[in-house]
């Protein structure tokens, strides 16, 4: 294939044309599909009008098919001939100037179907020439249709403004009268061309109706917007300034300020109105009057009027009661209406000139209206009935007052009949008049005819307390009524009850005391629950009032007896040593007290040890049928009694005792309601009874210990003062001893000096003069043994001054006269100085590596940084010793707020048993002082570190296995983070 560069002009422009048919194709068959489903017509012509593509849309509306213009479709057979010499005329000119085209033309379908479009074109370019036109077309026949209809719409609503039958105008802006029908012309009294465009609303109005307009427009366009008023009346102003009153109603037209509004002239309507109201207001006045509703029935045309009372009565609204017989017929109730109906008969026939009966009607909303109905017939000039008017009274009130009456009657009866209080009539000497079962049920009465036959006096047959019916009647008297009031009464078994209530006076005419009536509730329980409540506090309240168990015991005495009756009451309480009821308190008028021995006797009975073996209540009453046979069964020690009444006393869940009340006189001396009350206050009594034994106990132990403490304090006194003493001696001694261990260590240090440098020189003096005169074995052998002898007095010289060091140096801190030059300090360069100096021993062997992790960066610390480091080269020195092989590792890490260094070695280890002393002083290991030869320790190096680290408030520490090295760390208190330190 030859190279566009060696290809003639003809071949390329050839190729060209290939290309453009080519492309052509490719956008025929490539055509987006969006363009093909648009609702327009999309189209591409060449420059001879022939349509080179159109969408699918534009075949399918125009009924042409792709076939046909691939066949060559031209402009000519779309386009009505018409118009084809001015599209043509239009094409030339587009292709010519390369400017957007708009024209409207008409249109052919394949079917010979006309439409009407307008077409939107323009040039289409390639490769710069203007090769046809590409553009869109619309269907313009439903817009056609649309203006069609708004012409036919309007010329409608003309005819319809011109011809109606009320006055209308539009109103523009500003209230001017943009256009009138004639009938405003001929209401106004004004030509048309005098009002269009000239006048305006305001101008057919008197000037005391504008501001009032002028309001109701306000509320119209602006408080009311979107409830605007539609209709008003206003006065209106003619030509000859004649007022007629108008009726307009007004709408806005949507989305224009324009708004039409139709006027009514109601001038003769209105004064028509305003005599019919006059005339309905007298008659209304006079049917308000009489509160009644009117009918009138004109009997010849069967026509009935119901005035609006009437139907107001029965809920009804005119079109829904509709003057007819037969609306009043329906509203009878069923069961009254031949009765009403032979009574307006027997008036229309002659029989009655006028009637009046009750009946019923049905409302409108279902119920029953009761009705009193009046009727009166009329006769015409021949003496014939021809109406019968009449009124109804609705008397529903009345009657549901008298049925409520006796329903409420009826419903007293009742409820005094099955009232839970007891309810009463009386008279004032003491008498009862009448009472209701419920009272007679709580004094124990079968019946009320019962209470009433037996009940002579109120005072002295049921009163407790006879004077209280004085006391009763005298405020009675002064106030009228006596709300809440108590009464302690007795039933007719003889039991005793508490009642309480309301009475009140009622007086006669002449206004003497007529009887009392009043109800009330038998608060026994309720008054039995007070007491208790009342009791429980009391007793709980006695353990810290009394002064001892004694004076409890008769506390507890006195509050029961403002309960129940307890002249006759024990307290009997168990001594388990003494395995007996001992009688810790007995008040009792017929028998002393006496305690009752080997209770754990099962032969051993009495009616106390029956209530302490079972640890429930016991209550006898002589008023039982088989009281003595149950006496005889359990045991009674002393005097039988009439009436007995024992519980338990627990602690816990164990009984410790009992608690009786008896009486030898009444055997109804006591009820449920005592056994109950004794049961619960039984508990609150022996945990009284409890804590004031406790009390006492303590109150004993109390006095005891304080004689206790008050020897201890003595003896305390004394020894401290001994200790003191002591502690000054040895703090004398202290003294004494470092400044001996000072002066000690200075006479030390000189002789040792001395010992070591002459034995330096002895040794060099001996090398240099004495051995090389050693010419034999013998004298070479003992040479040698010299030698050593001498570096032995250097080295243990060595030692001997690190342990006066060592000494000196705890000797110092624990007197707290060490020197301490705290600084901030950076760990980091600490660590790597104390490293520096303990390389020297690492270096020299060759089997024990030192290796150093330190962090980029660290906090600070406040220290000294001689003696960090000294416990840093003690540490390490340590790890050298005893680490004949392996690795030493120095690392340093932060934690929260401290620093920890820690040296680790791969040593023998530490025997367990030694880990809690290896920081002692003088600690040495049983596993050696040291793996090499001539390093022995002084024994104080780790007590060094430790005093060192725990003066900063630090912590050391160690954690060895033994056989697998040793970890010695010590954590330090870090300064803030705002200051860091590099490693570098």
């Amino acid at each position: 294939m030859k190279g566009d560069e060696s290809k003639t002009k003809a071949e390329l422009i050839a190729e060209l044309d290939e290309l453009r048919a080519r492309l052509d194709d490719m956008r025929n068959r490539g055509r987006t599909p969006i363009a093909d489903e648009l609702p327009l017509f999309i189209f591409e012509l060449d420059r001879t009008g022939t349509f080179r593509h159109v969408n699918e849309y534009a075949l399918e509306v125009f009924g042409y098919t792709p076939e046909d213009i691939r066949a060559g479709l031209n402009l000519t057979d779309i386009i009505h001939p018409d118009s084809v010499k001015r599209i043509y005329h239009n094409l030339r000119r587009a292709l010519a100037c390369d400017e957007f085209e708009l024209e409207e033309y008409p249109a052919l379908r394949k079917d010979g179907s006309s439409l009407p479009i307008k077409i939107f074109s323009q040039p289409l370019k390639r490769n710069g020439e203007i090769v046809g036109l590409h553009g869109v077309a619309i269907d313009m026949s439903e817009i056609r249709q649309v203006e069609s209809a708004l012409r036919s719409s309007e010329c409608h609503y003309r005819t319809l403004f011109e011809t109606t039958g009320t006055a209308m105008v539009l109103l523009g802006k500003s209230s001017i009268i943009k256009s009138c029908n004639s009938q405003f012309c001929i209401m106004s009294g004004f030509r048309r061309e005098e009002i269009e465009g000239c006048m305006t609303w305001m101008d057919f109005m008197p000037p005391e109706e504008i501001l009032r307009m002028t309001g109701h427009r306000e509320i119209r366009t602006e408080v009311m917007p979107n409830h605007p008023l539609s209709d008003y009346e206003f006065t209106f102003l003619t030509r000859g300034g004649q007022p007629r009153r108008i009726h307009v109603f007004i709408r806005d037209i949507p989305g224009t300020d324009d708004q039409v509004c139709s006027l009514i002239d109601v001038t003769v309507r209105n004064e028509a109105l305003r005599a019919l109201r006059k005339s309905e207001e007298r008659y209304q006045l006079m049917a308000r009057g009489a509160n009644d509703g009117l009918w009138d029935w004109e009997l010849s045309s069967d026509e009935v009027f119901y005035s609006p009372r009437y139907r107001e009565i029965l809920g009804y609204t005119e079109e829904e009661f509709p003057n007819h017989v037969s609306s009043w017929l329906n509203s009878l109730h069923p069961d009254d209406r031949e009765m009403v109906i032979a009574a307006n008969k027997e008036c229309s026939e002659g029989k009655t000139e006028q009637f009046q009966l009750e009946f019923r009607q049905i409302h409108k909303d279902g119920s029953v209206r009761w009705i009193l109905g009046r009727g009166a017939s009329s006769k015409d000039a021949n003496g014939n009935i021809y109406r019968i008017s009449g009124t109804h009274s609705d008397i529903t009130q009345r009657k549901q007052a008298e049925d409520a009456l006796r329903e409420s009657e009826e419903r007293f009866r009742l409820m005094i009949e099955h009232a839970s209080s007891g309810i009463f009539q009386a008279t004032p000497e003491g008498k009862f008049l009448t009472v209701n079962p419920a009272l007679a049920s709580m004094l124990a009465y079968d019946s009320p005819e019962e209470l009433i036959a037996n009940v002579d006096n109120i005072a002295t047959d049921i009163l407790i307390t006879p004077r209280d019916r004085q006391t009763f009647l005298d405020e009675m008297r002064a106030g009228g009524e006596l709300l809440n009031h108590e009464y302690h009464c007795r039933r007719k078994d003889g039991a005793a009850i508490w009642l309480a209530g309301s009475t009140r006076l009622v007086r006669s005419a002449d206004g003497e005391i007529a009887y009392l009536e009043g109800f009330l509730q038998d608060i026994t329980a309720r008054k039995l629950n007070e007491r208790t409540t009342h009791a429980l506090y009391a007793i709980s309240a006695a353990v810290n009032t009394t002064r001892n168990l004694q004076d409890l015991y008769q506390t507890i005495h006195a509050i029961i007896g403002e309960v129940i009756e307890a002249k006759n009451f024990f307290i009997a309480m168990l001594d388990e040593e003494r395995d007996l009821l001992r009688f810790v308190y007995f008040q009792d008028e017929m028998d002393d007290y006496f305690d009752i021995p080997d209770i754990s006797d099962p032969t051993r009975s009495s009616l106390a040890i029956h209530v302490f073996r079972t640890g429930v209540p016991l209550f006898l009453s002589m008023s039982e049928p088989d009281m003595e046979a149950r006496l005889a069964s359990i045991g009674v020690i002393g005097t039988a009694p009439a009436t007995w009444l024992g519980v338990p006393l627990r602690q816990g869940d164990k009984v410790v005792g009992t608690m009786v009340v008896q009486d030898y006189a009444n055997p109804r001396q006591y009820t449920e309601e005592a056994v109950t009350f004794m049961t619960a206050v039984s508990e609150q009594v022996a945990l009284a009874i409890e804590r004031k034994t406790i009390e006492e106990a303590l109150t004993r132990l109390n006095e005891e210990l304080e004689d206790k403490v008050e020897q201890r304090t003595t003896e305390i006194e004394t020894r401290k003062a001994e200790l003191e003493e002591a502690n000054r001696r040895l703090m004398t001694l202290d003294e004494v001893k470092s400044s001996m261990v000072s002066s000690v260590s200075h006479e030390l240090r000189t002789p040792l000096t001395s010992i070591r440098g002459f034995a330096k020189l002895c040794a060099k003096d001996f090398s240099r003069h004495f051995l090389p005169q050693a010419d034999s074995d013998k004298l070479a052998a003992k040479a040698a043994r010299i030698q050593d002898n001498l570096e032995i007095i250097d080295t243990e010289g060595e030692r001997l001054t690190r342990l006066i060091n060592d000494f000196l140096d705890i000797n110092r801190i624990e007197s707290g006269k060490a020197c301490w030059n705290d600084t901030l300090l950076n760990p980091s360069e600490v660590i790597r100085e104390a490293v520096a100096s303990a390389a020297g021993g690492f270096n020299a062997s060759k089997d024990v590596e030192l290796f150093t992790y330190l962090p980029e960066t660290s906090r600070r610390i406040h220290a000294d940084p001689d003696k960090i480091k000294q416990v840093l080269i003690n540490l390490l020195n340590n790890a050298y010793k005893f680490t004949r092989k392996g690795r030493v590792t120095v690392a340093l890490e932060e934690n929260d707020a401290a620093l920890t260094v820690s040296v680790s070695d791969t040593g023998p280890g530490i025997p367990t048993d030694e880990l809690d002393e290896i920081f002692e002083k003088f600690h040495k290991s049983r596993l050696g002082d040291t793996v090499r030869n001539g390093e022995k320790g002084t024994g104080l190096g780790l007590a060094i570190c430790k005093e060192i680290v725990e003066h900063y408030g630090g912590t050391i520490g160690v954690q060895s296995i033994e056989g697998s090295g040793s970890v010695f760390s010590f954590s330090l208190p870090s300064v803030s983070e705002d200051i860091r330190f590099s490693a570098n």
